[in-house]
């Protein structure tokens, strides 16, 4: 899995600070494991052997992570599954996560919709907004907006960001609802207050375009860094564009414009890979380097930019007629 999918995974990931604060032991353990302690590993290992679920929470973390321990999805799948099936809310949720988005034989959409909704149903606010994004997008079932955007608004009523965030989106869009943009806005704000980073993006577009707020480029700018920090991929490229081209009232930085495409590119946006490539080909931001721009050039045509794919034919082409 490449390193920005894996950060997602980590991010959508539970820690189950309420329960951590309820089992003491089991934290401080994973603590000092994660620290490379292999006495408190031998410790916490022991506890999950005897079906503590805290343990067996905590262990599982450290195997998605790979910190004190080896990284491995499937046996963080058995730990999840062994503590949700003593009704650890947060374990539940994170069996979910991983069998929704984990790679190949990992990957079960039915048993994850079913986890989802086992925590869901039991009030757990993260939870709720998986089902509801996987009921809303159409991840292993027929999509239902309607049922979706119930469990949207019981994880907004919690002050859950996301699931607040994907309300809003319902309100903007007017998916299953009236379209209300007004709402949608303030939904949208208080998810990014909420330090939602798909919200801090949407929020700063919401505002540089006056789709349901007064127009603030100023305010737009302080989002989208909010949510470029937080390794946004689509607010690093808006980023870049904005320094690349002195928008929001910055002063234009061709090198900070090409550092946010590099950011943006490495975790796989074409747009971003495609603008990096020429940058390398012109020399704007970067010292110019034909082997740099093609590499940019060939990521991005894998992910489809038709740019990039136009770009590459053209000179493969040319190759092909000069005998190179």
């Amino acid at each position: 899995m490449r390193l920005a999918a894996r950060l997602l995974l980590c991010m959508a990931l539970s820690l189950g600070g309420a329960a951590a604060a309820q089992g003491p032991q089991s934290a401080e353990l994973a603590k000092q494991a994660r620290s490379g302690n292999s006495k408190a590993l031998e410790e916490l290992q022991q506890l999950a052997g005897q079906g503590n679920v805290l343990a067996l929470h905590h262990l599982g973390l450290m195997h998605v992570e790979g910190k004190g321990v080896a990284r491995d999805e499937a046996r963080a799948v058995e730990l999840f599954r062994r503590a949700a099936e003593q009704g650890h809310l947060p374990s539940a949720h994170n069996l979910a996560v991983l069998l929704e988005r984990s790679s190949g034989e990992l990957r079960d959409a039915d048993a994850a919709l079913y986890w989802y909704r086992y925590a869901a149903e039991r009030g757990y606010a993260r939870a709720q907004t998986g089902l509801g994004r996987m009921l809303a997008d159409g991840t292993g079932t027929a999509p239902d907006l309607q049922e979706a955007r119930a469990w949207f608004e019981k994880a907004a009523a919690q002050g859950e960001p996301h699931g607040t965030y994907r309300l809003g989106m319902l309100y903007l869009e007017g998916r299953g609802v009236e379209r209300d943009e007004a709402k949608a806005a303030q939904l949208i704000r208080t998810a990014a207050k909420g330090n939602d980073r798909d919200a801090q993006h949407q929020l700063a577009v919401l505002l540089s375009t006056a789709r349901g707020v007064q127009r603030d480029d100023r305010e737009a700018l302080l989002w989208l860094r909010k949510a470029a920090a937080q390794n946004h991929r689509e607010a690093q490229y808006l980023l870049a564009v904005v320094y690349a081209h002195g928008l929001y009232g910055v002063q234009p930085d061709a090198a900070v414009a090409a550092e946010w495409l590099r950011r943006s590119a490495k975790q796989g946006y074409a747009p971003a890979q495609y603008a990096l490539g020429v940058a390398y080909y012109s020399g704007r931001g970067v010292p110019r380097d034909a082997h740099e721009a093609l590499g940019w050039l060939v990521e991005a045509e894998k992910n489809g930019h038709p740019e990039a794919i136009e770009a590459m034919k053209e000179l493969r082409e040319r190759r092909k007629a000069s005998g190179k």
